[in-house]
């Protein structure tokens, strides 16, 4: 008897979703015995794959069923209808009515819910199996922080598998920036020579914050009104960073102070308030009330990144898988790609934070489905896969040799024929394969996605503060307090 999935789930999670769910048939294409599965398997997938990709992993799933005949796979996309918040809610409802997904697309928070409540199956056996597993070869081909991130959680194993990873990168006004010539302001910055992708590329956040945007401002002021290269109103800013809590993370990672770990007992522990980012905070609000810096929370904004594609400043901070947003179609601009700004004077000179969903396999207490979704992930990042999704989507191709396969290095070639989007793309792709071996993980624990949010609230309201040297005390303390008492939820 087929060993049907319960569908069911498809009108839980998507009551307004045009698409609820997508069901292929098994193709008998493949000669019989080359395959893993030998009995009738439904499985299904709750993904969360933007709509311009979302044919291109519909494809993927059917060629997967021609590799695996036995194997039917329920494909489900609630992609603007839903978050992975509500898709963590009713998933963890589902468990209660026998009524979830095999595979569910998800963030690491979302897999400590999972695994608190007894369904996210340890993938190690699947992933050392001498059967189907990853040989030595392809384990090495995958990049070891996407995953390491799997076995980041308070209990042993691996819980997790990479899938749409990203991080972040510092993106600019190419055609502003470049050949500027600061050297009548202040002739230390760039050796007293024009600004180049060399200089800027290889920022720290005290010569930008603290020496470059002084210098830009003043350049600008000096310009007439018509002729200024940004606009100096006061709700904008010379740079800005899209997410409160990847920069907070992020800053407190690079200089080595305080946020969260995992004890020695596999125990949360949150340490975020301490005079190290009191005083990294204090320098951003002081650079925030110059007009210098602002982010997401402290303007108010769903995303800054509004504000660089229509010229109100110079430089801001995204996610690579988000390259789109930064560009104006109705009035492009050359834009240059970079590396995320480093701590000045630390042995830690560059990271950025892993980030961008992962997915998920739930035990349905059924070895066939469980086999049958590992070797659905398995073939989802094989090597063409994996290369093909990164270029199609912009995500970080999640395999070392997806970025020296030719595909990718046509992709990051230029010309003088190439467009303006095409070399954004391209400067895009090269500066991923720059930061991929740099990449760093957050402790993942009950609590951990409390703790996420309350430093990004917590920067936002530091940022907006009146009187942030009376109030910066009492609000870390609060931020705090509030997200060590989830860590006992």
């Amino acid at each position: 008897m087929r060993k049907t999935a319960l569908l069911s789930l498809f009108s839980l999670l998507l009551p307004a979703c045009a698409s609820a769910g997508v069901s292929f048939s098994a193709s008998t294409s493949t000669e019989e015995g080359a395959y893993f599965i030998k009995n009738d398997t439904d499985i299904s997938f709750l993904c969360m794959a933007d709509k311009k990709y979302y044919p291109s992993l519909q494809k993927i799933v059917k060629d997967f069923m021609k590799v695996e005949p036995h194997v039917r796979v329920h494909l489900v996309n609630p992609q603007g209808t839903g978050s992975y918040a509500m898709i963590e809610k009713n998933v963890v409802a589902g468990f209660f009515k026998e009524d979830y997904p095999d595979i569910v697309q998800c963030y690491p928070d979302n897999v400590v819910k999972y695994l608190a409540q007894g369904y996210a199956v340890n993938l190690s056996p699947y992933l050392e199996s001498p059967i189907y597993g990853l040989s030595k070869e392809e384990r090495e081909d995958y990049i070891a922080s996407f995953l390491n991130e799997g076995t980041g959680y308070a209990e042993k194993g691996t819980y997790s598998l990479p899938f749409c990873k990203s991080t972040e990168l510092l993106y600019y006004n190419a055609d502003v920036l470049l050949g500027m010539d600061l050297s009548s302001i202040d002739p230390s910055i760039n050796g007293g020579q024009p600004l180049d992708e060399t200089y800027l590329g290889s920022l720290n956040w005290e010569e930008l914050l603290s020496r470059l945007c002084p210098a830009i401002e003043e350049y600008n002021a000096a310009l007439p009104e018509e002729k200024r290269i940004y606009d100096p109103a006061s709700d904008h800013a010379i740079v800005t960073y899209d997410s409160d809590e990847n920069c907070f993370i992020t800053l407190a990672h690079q200089y080595g102070f305080g946020y969260t770990r995992i004890d020695g007992s596999g125990k949360g522990v949150v340490e975020f308030d301490n005079e190290g980012m009191k005083e990294i905070v204090t320098q951003l609000y002081e650079a925030k009330n110059k007009n210098y810096f602002r982010t997401r929370r402290s303007n108010g904004m769903d995303y800054v990144s509004s504000l660089f594609v229509s010229r109100h400043n110079l430089f801001t901070v995204s996610s690579t898988a988000s390259l789109s947003y930064n560009y104006n179609e109705a009035k492009p601009f050359s834009i240059g790609v970079a590396k995320l700004p480093k701590a000045a004077n630390k042995s830690l000179a560059y990271s950025s934070i892993n980030q961008g969903p992962s997915i998920c396999i739930l035990d349905h207490e059924d070895e066939d489905r469980k086999a049958a979704a590992f070797l659905l992930w398995k073939y989802l990042t094989n090597e063409e896969n994996s290369n093909s999704w990164a270029l199609e989507t912009g995500y970080l191709g999640i395999r070392n040799s997806s970025y020296s396969s030719p595909e990718y290095q046509k992709a990051i070639a230029t010309d003088e024929k190439s467009t303006i989007y095409d070399r954004y793309v391209a400067a895009n792709l090269r500066a991923s394969n720059e930061v991929r071996g740099s990449l760093f993980n957050t402790a993942v624990f009950r609590g951990s996605s409390n703790a996420r949010t309350n430093v990004g609230l917590l920067l936002g309201d530091c940022l907006n503060s009146n009187n942030l040297a009376e109030e910066i005390d009492s609000l870390f303390a609060s931020y705090e307090e509030d997200a060590k008492n989830y860590l006992a939820k």
